[in-house]
């Protein structure tokens, strides 16, 4: 793997794809790669959810939110700090969102999973 590619991965995906593209490997490839590497991320964390920190944070916040105490920024690195979850800048970066979007994505979600 060339050290373009190895650093692009601290990059979003749609930089990374552009940078592959530019080398000569095929988008749609690394694409359907992407996409299998994401089912398997999905398969090893749904064996135990409790060691997925991403997913302990969103259900604290998903609790928040049925609450009706969404907290801000500052509030949840407080939270975060204090109970090991993941600060602010982490879920945003995760959930390709900033923090009142990443509100708006929750709030969608357990509308749809209320509909069900």
């Amino acid at each position: 793997m060339s050290k373009k590619i190895i650093y692009s991965f601290g990059m979003n995906k749609e930089i990374l794809y552009y940078q592959i593209q530019n080398i000569g490997i095929r988008l749609k490839r690394i694409q359907n790669i992407d996409e299998k590497l994401d089912i398997i991320i999905e398969k090893y964390y749904s064996r135990d959810i409790l060691f997925n920190p991403y997913h302990n944070s969103k259900n604290r916040l998903m609790r928040m939110i049925i609450e009706d105490d969404f907290p801000t920024v500052e509030k949840w690195n407080k939270i975060a700090e204090d109970e090991g979850y993941l600060s602010h800048i982490s879920l945003e970066y995760i959930a390709e969102c900033n923090w009142k979007q990443l509100k708006i994505k929750m709030i969608k979600e357990i509308k749809a999973i209320l509909l069900k």
